[in-house]
């Protein structure tokens, strides 16, 4: 502006010499005029630009104060080169250098080196030139060498040069790192929806599928791809009208929770789903799942509660349940009919509420004690409700409790006569001894017959269904003759009437019999039933340590459940010890003395049957007594028990052959059956008859002798009852038909008697005659293994 003025006043000092010449040259006014004219529109002109240029002045101020402002941004010129033209106090305040230190320097120092070595820089004016402006992110570096993440945009300038760039670069780093975040919580809540293990799909309020996880695409069978941005109507079309749909839109509109679950039927299977829809802020969340398995398991557990129900109402005892609270939750028919109130009136009542007499009572107080301990309690006492002798069985459950209950006044009554009539029966023993002699042979006729038609439905019997159901027959046969068995030991054990008869017994033979009959058992179970070799002899009854180390091996196999069990023997002294060991439950401390008591068992508070009647330890406790065979026990709970027997040694002898399993075929041999059991003599003929034996039936000694007088053949056995009807005797029998046989240059007539006899006549008398014992129910092989004994010494 001052060269401006200056120039100003130089024209008008030339103005004022033009006019003085002009005057002195006598120029006319006119033309002096026209030159003040020019000279004014000259100063005016001179004005106006004088003016403009100062409202540029004032704009590039405002300009300036702008970019200086812009602090957030760095705002800088380059010329074609990328050299820096000019530099912001923001580009100072993101770069760090001053507008000093960088006019003119090349614009790569802010770039990252590789970026510098790649060309970046130019590439990006080279862009912004051909597409009218460059926008990019990237790593840029300050002065002092940290990097940034920085948004840059790059603009031609429009100088007509043609050369320039405006850069503007904005430092995104926190930004970045905040998308970063939000970009690692979004995956990993698909990572999360996608490895859940229901089917998950989110919906916006247009029903349109905004995402679906993996276990959806499962389930629909389709890529997320195929159903994004899709209304759920057009990719399930059988959803339209549907009660999906109503719970859907429930969701959607009422902003609630709603819940179902559907069947599914097609391509011939069943599919059960449960589907939940939760509102969201951009719609609806919904979640699939496929309970097929629960709804099949919750069908199962109906049919199993109504086949437990049915169970229930048809026992003969009374029973009802308990929650915590103490009401009334199931009540059977019997209950009913013992407290003459009608279920309806109960269920769902406090028991003290309903029935208030029982505060304080005997049985009440059993309810609590089986509740504080959390164990089965049993009581007998006086109901307070129906005033009647009842016994009470109490099973504390998750659920409450579980009771059941009889009404015993007869029993307590008979139990009253019971107890005067043990009175009586210990001053007179002879009469217990019959009376049990009795009662065992009314209870072991049937079962005999039974064993016995078994074996012999064994080759009749076709077919997978039929075959199963006679070996479960046989099977469940078998248990109950071991039950009967073991409480036939205790009587006679308790009578007094087992004479040991001491021999030398290889061990190894009888280890190996004993496996034999128990591996199948244990392998059913998926044990492991080893024997160790054993080459010594003991010193012992050969029947009564068999049925010692039977009850051990039993004993193991009813409370194993993985793992083993070992047989083996081993010298210590002039003893051999006898070592059962297993992999069970083991036996607590507290416990290891009563083991040996009648019915006392480990670990079966329900009396699981499958688990014997907890006899068969105090039949070895009572064997070993009897035999001078120390028996031990030692028991780590949960890894396992070993019981030892103690047994003499013996001689050592050259095995020989026991009897051959051929022995028992009759090969034509002669058998005469006494029996006055019609049914048991039947089966008796029948199995002698399938093994080969020409048979004489007889229900009588005198039958017997009456055919065998008409057709006299010398029988090569004799099979007799022992209780025979009038008060007659199998040895009897056996006497009479070796009457009729008799020769003195052979040996007399073989018999056994077969009985159900537990009192000591029968041991006796039969050893009188020099005949052997076997007790009833005896199975086909037992009988058989017993003929095969007796062949073999012939």
């Amino acid at each position: 502006m001052d060269a401006l003025r200056a120039r100003l006043a130089v024209l008008e000092a030339e103005n004022a010499a033009l006019r003085r010449v002009v005057e002195s040259s006598g120029a006319k006014a006119d033309d002096l005029r026209t030159i003040a004219g020019l000279n004014d529109d000259l100063r005016a002109a001179l004005d106006d630009l004088e003016r403009s240029r100062s409202a540029h002045a004032e704009s590039e101020g405002r300009l300036r104060a702008i970019l200086d402002s812009a602090t957030e941004h760095a705002i800088v010129t380059l010329d074609a080169n990328g050299r820096v033209t000019s530099w912001n106090p923001g580009a100072t305040r993101i770069l760090g250098w001053s507008e000093a230190e960088i006019l003119g320097k090349d614009s790569v120092v802010f770039h990252t080196p590789e970026d510098a070595e790649a060309g970046i820089p130019a590439a990006l004016r080279a862009a912004a030139r051909a597409e009218g402006q460059c926008r990019d992110e990237r790593w840029f570096h300050r002065k002092d060498g940290a990097a940034f993440w920085g948004a840059a945009t790059i603009l031609p300038l429009l100088d007509g040069k043609g050369g320039g760039f405006l850069s503007i670069l904005y430092d995104r780093t926190r930004e970045r790192s905040v998308e970063n975040a939000i970009q690692e919580v979004q995956q990993r809540a698909t990572d999360v929806l996608d490895s859940i293990d229901e089917a998950f799909l989110s919906i916006d309020r247009e029903y349109r599928v905004t995402y679906q996880n993996r276990r959806a695409e499962e389930l629909d069978h389709l890529p997320l791809s195929a159903v994004l941005g899709r209304r759920l109507w057009e990719i399930w079309p059988e959803m339209v009208g549907s009660e999906v749909e109503v719970i859907c839109r429930r969701a959607m509109e009422e902003r609630v929770s709603t819940a179902l679950e559907k069947r599914f039927e097609g391509g011939g299977r069943e599919l059960w789903v449960e589907i939940r829809y939760h509102p969201t802020p951009e719609g609806i969340g919904c979640f699939f799942r496929n309970i097929t398995a629960r709804k099949r398991a919750e069908e199962a557990a109906a049919a199993q509660h109504a086949r437990t129900v049915e169970i229930l109402e048809s026992i003969s005892d009374a029973f009802y349940t308990l929650d915590h609270d103490w009401r009334f939750t199931y009540i059977n028919s019997k209950a009913e009919q013992i407290w003459g109130r009608k279920r309806d009136t109960l269920l769902g009542r406090v028991i003290w509420d309903a029935f208030p007499e029982v505060v304080g009572s005997e049985p009440f107080e059993a309810h609590r004690q089986a509740v504080r301990e959390n164990h089965m309690v049993t009581v007998e006492a006086l109901s307070p409700v129906v005033h009647q002798w009842i016994e009470a069985s109490i099973y504390p459950s998750a659920a409450g409790l579980s009771v059941y209950f009889r009404d015993i006044t007869g029993r307590r009554a008979a139990q009253d006569a019971l107890l005067r009539a043990k009175e009586a029966a210990e001053q007179a023993s002879i009469a217990k001894g019959k009376f049990l002699a009795a009662a065992s042979h009314d209870l072991r006729q049937p079962l005999q017959a039974l064993l016995l038609f078994v074996d012999v439905l064994k080759p009749h019997v076709q077919g997978s269904r039929g075959e199963s159901a006679l070996m479960h027959l046989a099977r469940g046969l078998d248990a109950l003759k071991d039950l009967l068995d073991s409480l036939l030991d205790m009587s006679r054990l308790d009578a007094g009437i087992v004479e040991p008869s001491i021999e030398d017994v290889p061990l190894q033979p009888l280890f190996e019999h004993i496996a034999a009959s128990y591996r199948p058992v244990a392998a059913a179970r998926g044990l492991d039933l080893r024997v160790e070799a054993c080459r010594g002899t003991a010193r012992s009854d050969r029947t009564l340590l068999v049925r010692m180390v039977r009850n051990l091996v039993e004993n193991a196999l009813r409370y194993t459940e993985t793992g083993r069990i070992d047989i083996e023997c081993r010298r210590a002294g002039d003893r051999l010890l006898i070592e059962v060991r297993d992999t069970g439950i083991g036996i607590p401390s507290e416990h290891l003395e009563r083991i040996w008591e009648e019915f006392h068992q480990v670990g079966n508070p329900e009396r699981d049957r499958n688990r014997g009647l907890g006899l068969g330890l105090a039949i070895v406790r009572r064997l070993s007594q009897l035999l001078d065979h120390p028996v031990g026990v030692r028991s780590v709970p949960g890894k396992g028990t070993a019981f030892t027997l103690a047994v003499p040694a013996g001689r050592t002898e050259s095995a020989s052959g026991g009897a051959a399993d051929d022995a028992v075929a009759g090969r034509g041999r002669f058998a005469v059956l006494v029996d006055d059991d019609a049914i048991v003599l039947l089966g008796l003929e029948t199995i002698f008859r399938e093994w080969g034996y020409e048979v004489l039936v007889a229900g009588s000694a005198d039958s017997a002798v009456e055919a065998l007088t008409r057709k006299p053949r010398r029988p090569d056995i004799v099979v007799a009852d022992y209780r025979l009807r009038e008060g007659r005797t199998g040895t009897e029998a056996v006497a009479r038909i070796r009457a009729l046989f008799e020769d003195p240059g052979r040996e007399p007539v073989p018999g056994v008697i077969l009985t159900g006899e537990t009192g000591p006549d029968c041991e006796r008398d039969a050893a009188a005659h020099g005949l052997g014992v076997i007790h009833k129910p005896v199975t086909p092989r037992q009988l058989s293994h017993a003929l095969g004994r007796l062949f073999s010494t012939e």
